[in-house]
């Protein structure tokens, strides 16, 4: 290639400046703060243009080239900052840190106004109530690793929630799907993970140290003394906030360690098929969450979903979340007022969030003030009520202690304080006698400015004239340009400003001196104002812990309100919970499907379901939408809902405490990892295979189906053994292959059920019933009837089916002779092909062999095989 010996294009100063910030900035998108807009250029613009759906224009040049621009007012900057982060963006926001007067005044009239990267936002960084879903915790989680630990640091910066998680690399996924981050930072790709790449920090010296610096302690064993693993995750997470939010400090409380055996583990596919918090559309409507959601409070609803996500395994723990549940459903009038007083309580934690991290308004101060004093009397009116459960005495010390503060904050602020600290009006009058002062100055020299206006008038004639302000000419006199030759004349004390279409702006010395003194003075009040609001907000942040332990009592009491309220609707039991291996349900209902049903007028038939230590595997047959998913989810959902806390729908429920919660019920392809729905659903039933437990729950829906006939009953055969000879676990496998309930004969805790249907005049009446025993046929035709398939489909179906049952043998297979069906023809001789190997085995007789003759059979086996 020739070289070229003509310089490069030079650069405007603004440019090299904005190069600088976008390098700076990486990969995310740079907001570029020009006057009352942020600008976005080259392929920033680009992005931003197709994203917001906003015009893509050009500007100027960069070393000779057009520039792609496009930009955004700062007033809106929040929506479309929303918009971007939800399509998965990062931005930074580059402010300008001096005015344009401060730079000329420094570096001369062309100066360029300096400016600074003063935050990056991303998913997990995010603290404004605009960004945020009021109902759902905001997570930023790091993935640490020390040797072959694992580890998660999570930290909510919206609430100040800092959790510790120790797991193995096998529970990384479960429990990061518990927790449902809005972003996941690694040092470096974790595998089955997506993560973004953290800003440093990932190293457990690193990391102690910064923990230590954080919460000014000399050592962690205050925090329960984090694996190295926990403080690579730590140190990770707490170096990504530092970059992120440059000056401002995150609200973080003292974090928590969290042990994984006091959760119920559920995987992530479990998760997606019980539909916990979202459907597996991804929607919140129509989830397990949407349905029994009561909660009147923004904080009782992310509490809410965090109880379903990870219910509790420690039976005293539970029952006491019960036992306040119980105290609120038993008395309706106290519930009805605990869910009044709470109904009028701010999110005052993310309130506390944004003051925290400098982002706060005087109305996030007005709702401290207000949730926290709506708290102040609830606790009074709770403490009289001398038969509250021990749960909630723990939590009423939690409401108190903030007298001081709300009685500052009553007597600083307006009634309602706007969210802007700029314009002022927010300190209420009678706080501070000098501002009072200052505003009465203000007020009096718009007073004389109205006179002047009036005088004006008088003197010119000139009925429309008016004295007008904006924030580039400050006061000033307009009239219609047919009238400006009045005040054009040399003699007429007016000084012309400016000329527009259709008017004339003018000054003068009197409007001048008044607009000075309403100026000086309006200056100085909101000075005065910001310097409160400062004072005010520390004050806050000082008492952030007492706050923040405040908006958990609250939220923790939401929940408790919200359950009982849920339960009284719906006509919910108390559950029992025992450390014996039982799931005894009477009249268990699906929520969801109960909820959908009641929609249209119908009704949900309700089932009973008696697993134990002597009849823990269910082998469910029946037809296609005869109920038996419904069924088993319902199960499954009784002992999340149970261990959560919370009443069960059901008549009466006794539950032995499942540590792990395992459900592969439906199809699903995962094309975009190579994986056909058979190969999703023998990757699930592995994995419950390998950390199934005794103490768990797993239900299981058609195994086997994906593939042949013969290797899908093969499967569903040696798992079913499995499950019960192996794992133990209290298990309901639903099945189409019949041929498994042959398994009872040998299978001790092994019972069959079947969901009940029969034909009536030819129709499928589906009953919803579970009943004892297996069903007499699978109904496949009835049900394809329903599903429209044409007649003569239907018609060559019932005739090879009822060649195929005419045809079945002693043993069940398919006998010869099924000429017109040469599929199954063809079948039947592979099937019945003799096995000398086999036969040879069957006719040894173990009992009645001596070592020697059993050592002589093993090798005749050995021949055999080698030779077949």
């Amino acid at each position: 290639m020739a070289r070229s010996d003509a310089p490069p294009p030079k650069q405007t100063p603004m440019m090299a400046q904005y190069h600088r910030l976008k390098a700076e900035a990486e990969d995310a998108l740079l907001f570029y703060r020009m006057g009352d807009f942020f600008e976005l250029f080259f392929d920033d613009a680009k992005v931003a243009a197709s994203c917001l759906d906003i015009a893509l224009t050009k500007r100027g040049s960069d070393g000779g080239e057009d520039v792609p621009m496009c930009g955004v007012p700062v007033h809106a900057a929040e929506g479309y900052l929303a918009r971007l982060i939800r399509a998965g963006h990062r931005v930074a926001i580059a402010e300008q840190t001096e005015s344009p007067a401060e730079a000329r005044k420094a570096r001369g009239s062309k100066a360029l106004v300096e400016r600074a990267i003063v935050r990056l936002v991303t998913p997990g960084t995010l603290t404004e109530e605009t960004l945020l879903e009021s109902g759902r915790s905001n997570w930023l989680a790091a993935v640490g690793r020390a040797g072959e630990d694992w580890a998660i640091a999570a930290a909510d910066i919206s609430t100040g929630r800092f959790e510790l998680v120790a797991c193995g690399p096998g529970e990384l996924k479960a429990e990061l799907a518990r927790l449902s981050p809005a972003e996941v930072i690694a040092d470096n790709k974790v595998p089955g993970i997506a993560t973004s790449a953290g800003k440093g920090g990932f190293d457990s010296i690193a990391g102690e140290r910064s923990l230590k610096e954080r919460y000014g302690v000399a050592t962690l064993d205050g925090f329960g003394a984090p694996s190295r693993a926990e403080l690579v995750a730590a140190g990770g997470l707490l170096a990504y906030l530092q970059a992120t939010q440059k000056d401002a400090v995150a609200f973080l409380a003292a974090p928590r360690r969290i042990a994984r055996a006091q959760y119920m583990a559920i995987d992530p596919a479990t998760r997606d098929s019980l539909e916990i918090v979202r459907t597996q559309t991804r929607s919140h409507a129509g989830s397990l969450l949407a349905c029994i959601d009561r909660c009147v409070t923004a904080p009782g609803r992310r509490l809410l979903a965090a109880d379903l996500s990870a219910p509790l395994t420690d039976v005293p723990a539970i029952e006491a979340r019960l036992a306040l549940v119980k105290w609120l459903h038993e008395e309706p009038i106290r519930r009805a007022r605990v869910r009044e007083a709470l109904r009028a309580m701010p999110d005052i934690g993310r309130a506390l969030g944004r003051l925290v991290a400098g982002r706060g308004s005087p109305r996030d101060l007005a709702q401290l003030r207000d949730g926290l004093s709506a708290a102040a009397s609830l606790k009074a009116e709770l403490e009289c009520d001398l038969t509250c459960p021990d749960l909630l005495k723990s939590l009423l010390p939690d409401m108190g202690g903030h007298a001081a503060l709300t009685d500052r904050l009553h007597v600083a602020l307006v009634a309602s304080p706007p969210l802007d600290t700029a314009k002022g009006g927010y300190i209420a009058e009678g706080y501070d006698a000098a501002l009072d002062a200052l505003r009465i100055a203000s007020q009096d020299g718009r007073r004389a400015i109205a006179a002047l206006e009036a005088g004006y008038r008088d003197q010119t004639g000139l009925s429309s004239l008016k004295i007008r302000h904006n924030a580039v000419l400050g006061y000033h006199i307009e009239v219609s340009a047919r009238q400006a030759d009045r005040l054009m004349a040399p003699d007429s004390g007016f000084t012309h400003r400016q000329t527009l279409a259709g008017v004339v702006r003018f000054n003068s010395p009197d409007l001048h001196a008044e607009a000075s003194k309403v100026v000086e003075a309006g200056a100085h009040a909101l000075a005065a104002e910001v310097a409160h609001f400062e004072e005010l907000s520390a004050l806050a942040v000082a008492a952030a812990a007492r706050i923040a332990d405040t908006a958990d009592a609250i939220a923790r009491i939401d929940v408790a309100a919200a359950n009982a309220e849920r339960a009284s609707e719906g006509q919910w039991c108390l559950p029992h919970l025992s450390d014996e291996p039982v799931m005894a349900l009477e009249g268990a209902r699906h929520p969801v499907v109960e909820e959908a049903l009641a929609k249209d007028g119908e009704r949900f038939v309700a089932n009973d379901c008696a697993l134990s230590a002597r009849d823990r595997l269910w082998l469910i047959t029946g037809p296609n939408m005869g109920g038996k998913s419904t069924f088993l989810r319902q199960v499954a959902i009784a002992a999340l809902l149970a261990q959560a806390g919370m009443y069960v729908p059901a008549t009466s429920a006794t539950i032995g405490v499942v540590d792990r919660l395992f459900s592969r019920v439906g199809a699903a392809d995962n094309l975009a990892r190579g994986r056909s729905t058979f190969m999703v659903e023998m990757v699930e039933t592995a994995a419950i295979l390998a950390q199934a437990t005794p103490r768990s729950l797993v239900i299981l829906d058609e195994i086997g189906r994906g593939t042949s006939t013969y290797d899908g009953l093969a499967i569903a055969w040696a798992v079913v053994e499995a499950m019960h000879d192996t794992v133990n676990s209290r298990t309901l496998f639903a099945t189409h292959y019949h041929e498994l309930t042959r398994l009872s004969d040998r299978l001790d805790a092994l019972s069959l059920h079947h969901v009940r249907a029969r034909e009536w005049k030819g129709e499928l009446v589906l009953m919803h019933e579970v009943a004892d025993g297996p069903a007499d046929r699978s109904y496949g035709i009835a049900v394809a009837k329903l599903a429209g398939l044409p007649p003569l489909v239907l018609a060559r179906a019932k005739s090879v089916l009822s060649k195929l049952e005419a045809g079945r043998d002693a043993t069940g297979g398919i006998a010869a002779g099924l000429d017109d069906l040469p599929l199954f023809a063809s079948q039947t001789l592979e099937a019945h092909a003799p096995d000398p190997l086999a036969d040879a085995l069957a006719a040894i007789d173990p009992d009645a062999l001596s070592p020697r003759e059993a050592l002589d059979a093993l090798y005749s086996l050995k021949r055999l095989a080698a030779t077949g």
